[in-house]
């Protein structure tokens, strides 16, 4: 079991490796200065463009992708032999999971 662990962590660190090197093999060196321009709907932007992003929702966004995956993590628990054993870590992950949680209901991070 360990032995194919590692073996898939090695091909995995290899595939990583060789995609980054066929990016870079690839990639233009020189690519040309339109390219480069900001475009709006096609077309050259009128004015330029200062870029100035609300990162209020940001913060809702991480909590919605980790309430997700842990939602995974659960039904794959409960679906599967679900040790008894390992249920103080479920219980320990879900109290970690409800303190982020917990601040977004009571309404944290609004301005």
């Amino acid at each position: 079991m360990l032995y194919s662990f590692i073996v898939f962590l090695i091909v995995m660190a290899l595939a990583g490796l060789l995609l980054w090197v066929m990016s870079v093999a690839v990639a233009p060196k020189d690519p040309h200065p339109v390219k480069e321009d900001t475009y709006e709907c096609g077309l050259p932007a009128p004015e330029p463009i200062i870029s100035s992003v609300n990162f209020q929702y940001y913060f809702y966004a991480i909590i919605f992708i980790a309430m997700d995956i842990a939602g995974v993590f659960f039904v794959l628990y409960s679906v599967g032999k679900g040790d008894p054993k390992f249920g103080w870590i479920f219980i320990l992950f879900s109290l970690l999971l409800m303190i982020p949680l917990t601040y977004v209901m009571v309404g944290g991070n609004r301005r």
